[in-house]
């Protein structure tokens, strides 16, 4: 009796094992629901560095406005009071920090004399260095050859014939097809 409670028992066992396994194996897989809605928060927008801040807007007089323009009306522009608004974007700030809001309009002058002093390497890097070659002339010299052996003479002595071959330049194919 205890035997077969005890093979009932690891029977259990071991199916409750083998579901386990297979869970994480990852034979039962579980489909996602397509149709369900996850709601995601909405976007921030990025302030506005343009903007005043809203201390500022709530101290600013609109009156104090007003009494300006009727002054500029009345009595004239003065030329030496009028201020340039400066747009406090946040990319004006970089360029004015990078000093690239004042660039020079020579720049090639000022780059033509910085470099003035440079060697051009132009003419040193050549893909053939000889466009012209010695060659020997095999036709000259078996002449050459055959005439010493019937004189009897060394084969050594006299001058080698030489002509000069020209070699052509190759473009380097970069492609396949040019």
């Amino acid at each position: 009796m205890k035997i077969k409670y005890f093979i009932v028992l690891s029977v259990v066992l071991i199916l409750n094992a083998c579901s386990n396994v297979r869970d994480s194996a990852g034979v039962t897989r579980k489909s996602i629901d397509e149709f369900q809605v996850i709601e995601n928060p909405p976007l921030i927008i990025p302030p506005d560095f343009n903007l005043l801040p809203p201390d500022q807007l709530e101290e600013k007089n609109i009156d104090d406005e007003e009494r300006e323009l009727a002054q500029e009306i009345l009595f004239g522009l003065d030329e030496n009071e009028i201020q340039t608004v400066t747009q406090l974007s946040t990319m004006n700030q970089i360029l004015s920090q990078a000093d690239a809001l004042d660039a020079s309009s020579s720049i090639r002058e000022e780059l033509d004399r910085e470099f003035a002093q440079e060697i051009k390497t132009d003419g040193i890097f050549q893909i053939n260095w000889e466009n012209e070659v010695e060659v020997l002339d095999a036709i000259k010299e078996s002449e050459r050859i055959r005439n010493k052996n019937f004189e009897g003479e060394s084969i050594a002595e006299g001058d080698v014939p030489i002509k000069t071959k020209k070699i052509k330049i190759k473009k380097k194919k970069r492609f396949f097809f040019f």
